[in-house]
């Protein structure tokens, strides 16, 4: 059975969507769809931080550089369309932390977390 992290519905481990197998680790992912709120997610809900640091992509090693200026267009989405404009904000996965200089000077109150060690920094 796999939980949904948002309502905790639980949904039997046969009624996925779609399958995926991640070819770095050979790590095979279900997506599954809640009945209950219907959210769609990926599980196992499991990450592999040296997938990220080893820059197994051009994109991760560009981001490493730390010289990204400009916001993914996704990420200029976001700033569009979200209602929202100010508050606090927590950007999950915030890699090189260009979207969360964005978001601050639209006027969020912004924290960032990132399992890449490459990319933490203090401060």
């Amino acid at each position: 059975m796999a939980k949904c992290p948002t309502c905790s519905t639980y949904v039997d481990d046969i009624n996925f969507l779609e399958k995926y197998l991640f070819p770095f680790n050979k790590q095979e992912y279900k997506l599954y769809h809640c009945p209950n709120c219907d959210l769609q997610w990926w599980g196992p809900l499991k990450m592999v931080p040296k997938f990220y640091e080893n820059e197994t992509f051009e994109t991760y090693k560009f981001f490493h550089l730390g010289i990204r200026k400009k916001l993914a267009y996704y990420q200029e989405d976001f700033f569009r369309t979200f209602p929202i404009k100010k508050g606090k904000l927590l950007d999950i996965g915030c890699g090189d932390g260009v979207f969360l200089e964005y978001a601050q000077k639209f006027g969020f109150e912004v924290y960032g977390i990132d399992f890449d060690k490459k990319k933490r920094k203090s401060s």
